[in-house]
């Protein structure tokens, strides 16, 4: 059976209630219905808005309040009960993106895309099972394993899963050998797909995303980029966002409260490549990335163009897997 490539980079604290109020007076986060969870255990994110022409980054302490169950859901939804202000946007944008999309997204022309190499069927009725739940009847782009179990074929068929097989190299060509502590890299243990074999998967999976809504040309309206694993859905995400009037071209979601830039997935390769400190900052999760289709691309190409950057230099070369959260919130606080 093939293996997981990943590993889990969110927090395994269960938060202590359902909805995610923001205190900033500048910034309104709602929840739009995806839940990331680890096992047992629920992560909330809550939202920030990414521009890139805007102001510095406002720091933003997030309180987990308890919610407002809405009955009617398949799943239960949760709603904040914050007062309306008006949003700041900030972040990871290409230029010639406007701040604020115009029309209206239609789910049947937005995609859910994530990578899914070797997950059994539990793993897929969680995440596409509760999407479709929700009634959202757009795209989902799926990579998984070019030998996937019939069970898994015949349930990603019967929800109308468009599926991408990912081969993975015999061995990756990560630019470079001696990493960033001066040893020698041992990428045999590492994980790289056949097309892309200088990134990591976690880098390479980026490539991955841009190549398959190039193929897909349906896909006109909102994207999200999100981990499959440990995550499910209690809303139809773009409906939310259109509900909630928060059709932005890029946005990204926070960690728990308790998880600051001090630590060392973000630290140490920041530190070492940059020689730049993040600081008590809020993590934002590079697994939840959510805008339009224009920004979506942009925000791949960015980090991409940061991705070769930091294998060709000795100092950036960081033995994790994880290290694209690194260079996420690094381009984030850096306004790039």
């Amino acid at each position: 059976m093939a293996t997981n490539p990943f590993r889990y980079h969110g927090s395994s604290k269960l938060p202590p209630s359902s909805s995610i109020v923001a205190e900033s007076p500048r910034l309104r986060t709602q929840l739009l219905g995806v839940i990331s969870s680890s096992i047992t255990f629920i992560l909330l994110y809550s939202l920030r808005w990414a521009s890139r022409d805007t102001d510095p980054p406002i720091h933003m302490e997030s309180t987990l309040l308890r919610g407002e169950i809405k009955k009617k859901s398949y799943f239960p939804v949760y709603r904040s009960s914050i007062s309306d202000v008006e949003p700041t946007l900030h972040g990871i944008l290409r230029k010639d993106v406007p701040s604020i999309i115009s029309s209206v997204w239609n789910p049947s022309q937005c995609a859910v895309l994530g990578l899914a190499y070797g997950y059994g069927l539990w793993t897929f009725r969680d995440f596409v099972g509760s999407l479709r739940a929700t009634g959202y009847n757009g795209y989902i782009i799926l990579g998984i394993s070019p030998n996937p179990g019939e069970d898994v074929l015949d349930y990603l068929e019967h929800q109308n899963v468009t599926v991408k097989y990912v081969e993975m190299a015999n061995r990756c060509t990560y630019n470079g050998t001696i990493g960033y502590d001066g040893r020698v890299i041992n990428t045999k243990d590492w994980n790289c797909a056949k097309k892309y074999p200088d990134y990591k998967i976690t880098w390479g999976r980026f490539k991955l995303y841009e190549d398959w809504l190039k193929e897909e040309v349906g896909v006109t309206d909102g994207i999200m980029l999100t981990d499959v694993r440990d995550a499910y859905f209690q809303r139809d995400p773009f409906v939310a966002a259109v509900e909630l009037d928060m059709q932005h071209p890029l946005m990204l979601f926070e960690e728990h409260p308790d998880m600051k830039n001090t630590h060392w997935l973000t630290d140490i390769p920041v530190s070492s490549c940059k020689k730049y400190k993040v600081g008590e900052t809020q993590v934002l999760c590079s697994g939840s990335v959510m805008g339009s289709r224009e920004g979506i691309l942009g925000y791949i190409e960015t980090m991409v163009e940061e991705f070769d950057l930091w294998k060709t230099q000795q100092n950036c070369r960081i033995d994790m897997p994880g290290d694209d959260q690194s260079i996420h919130n690094y381009l984030y606080y850096t306004n790039r």
